[in-house]
């Protein structure tokens, strides 16, 4: 029974509650692939028609009751397992979970640019072994954007073209629907959606604290999440109705980032500048096309903004702002903080999703345990609540040899995801990668 399960779980210390968290996981993961391995030598024998079935998602339904949706993404996996059975070696050995070989399956099915997709296949499998999913999804999206260009942009037109709202009243209550628009109107409107909810979010927090002190936890909140949502909606409104009609409206900053290569490249399309011979595409983790919180934005797209807009670099030469700031401060400011957030796009605690605007800049070296350096490589986005933690837990971070932050407790373990390998068994695919400090210099944010 399940309770019997549920109690031997909790004689299990905290910690062997997580491991045995991971283990299942694995299981999971080998059992899907396992599942997977079944259905493809069904569909290929037929095996559907033995019951007069119809079709594979017939059989599947029949047999597994399963829904549409999951009979559906179980044939995008097969198609993407039987061309690609390096997927499938992946999820079998757990370095990937399921939803990355859904994600891939995705992108495989792609009818303008999915057949391309075993030429980085290597590489998204990496990605998918050691990014968040969220970011893995954007590297995957990214790659979308860039392999299919006229795509990429022919979909932003439509969506554009196809735009619409409605806001009405059902039995007294609010209907507000919108779909549509442009990647730059979704970028713009997010970033004043997420002011106006950060600044409810300090409403609720302020009061918490007055009512329940400074420690109090989230449930004591006075609003739930999707309640403040709703409110940040009817501020936006009473906001804009308090402005005077035809009044000038404020400025939204909204950063989008392009790396040197595609950035000179568009140029060059454009006859701006000569098409340059002496740059290396950036791999598809530092390959950028997008706004600061990850939303894809088309290579034309990105030309029109600059014609509008600005154009600056994050961090420049030794002849421009200097970063390394050396031990005479201690909050990162100026170009340094702007340069940090652009690099991650939320909070680098493993698992939390507050993004980066929100968040705060942490020193990966402690300034007073470690001496650490205000500088760029030294920097990484935490959210108040993890910067915190991370001090109270005695977490370390440090970066692998191709950059990337890993987050290690204090008994020297690192935390990364079940299946992902650890530092010392990762292979770069760029030896020459100087880490994430090489991909922000490469970084042109624009419209500011």
């Amino acid at each position: 029974m399940f309770s019997t399960l549920v109690d031997e779980v909790r004689v299990l210390d905290n910690g062997d509650v997580t491991t045995r968290l991971r283990e299942l996981e694995l299981q999971r993961r080998r059992l899907d692939a396992e599942m997977a391995a079944v259905v493809s030598v069904a569909t290929a024998r037929g095996v559907h028609r033995e019951d007069g079935h119809l079709s594979v998602a017939g059989w599947l339904r029949a047999n597994l009751n399963w829904s549409s949706p999951e009979t559906a993404a179980m044939k995008k996996a097969i198609r993407l397992l039987d061309e690609h059975p390096v997927v499938g070696d992946a999820l079998l050995a757990g370095h990937i979970g399921s939803a990355q070989v859904e994600e891939l399956a995705r992108a495989r099915g792609n009818r303008r640019c999915g057949a391309e997709i075993g030429e980085v296949l290597d590489t998204l499998l990496d990605h998918a072994e050691r990014l968040p999913f969220d970011d893995f999804r954007r590297v995957v999206r990214r790659w979308e954007t860039l392999a299919d260009e006229d795509g990429a942009l022919a979909d932003a037109e439509a969506n554009e073209e196809n735009r619409t709202a409605s806001l009405n009243e059902v039995n007294g209550a609010l209907d507000l629907r919108a779909t549509g628009g442009s990647p730059m109107a979704t970028a713009e409107m997010l970033v004043i959606f997420d002011r106006f909810a950060e600044a409810e979010f300090r409403k609720d927090v302020d009061a918490r604290s007055e009512l329940h002190g400074p420690d109090a936890p989230a449930s004591l909140l006075p609003r739930t999440d999707a309640q403040r949502r709703f409110d940040t909606l009817q501020e936006i409104f009473r906001r804009a109705a308090a402005s005077p009609v035809g009044g000038r409206a404020p400025e939204s900053v909204v950063n989008i980032l392009v790396d040197q290569h595609t950035h000179e490249i568009l140029l060059a399309r454009h006859r701006l500048i000569p098409f340059p011979d002496d740059l290396t595409p950036a791999d598809l983790e530092h390959a950028r096309c997008e706004t600061d919180s990850g939303i894809p934005v088309p290579p034309e797209a990105v030309f029109q903004a600059m014609m509008q807009g600005y154009v600056r670099r994050i961090v420049v030469d030794p002849d421009g702002v200097v970063l390394d700031m050396g031990r005479k401060r201690r909050l990162f400011t100026g170009a340094a903080r702007t340069a940090v957030k652009l690099m991650e796009s939320h909070c680098g605690h493993p698992g939390c999703t507050v993004g980066s605007r929100h968040a705060d800049i942490d020193h990966m070296d402690e300034w007073d345990r470690d001496d650490g350096r205000t500088d760029v490589d030294n920097g990484r986005v935490r959210c108040s609540s993890h910067n915190r933690v991370k001090t109270r837990l005695g977490l370390i971070d440090k970066r692998t040899r191709g950059g990337r932050p890993i987050t290690y407790r204090r008994d020297g373990s690192a935390m990364l995801p079940v299946g992902c390998r650890g530092p010392d068994e990762e292979s770069e695919s760029d030896p020459d990668n100087e880490g994430l400090a090489r991909f922000v210099r490469e970084l042109r944010p624009l419209l500011e």
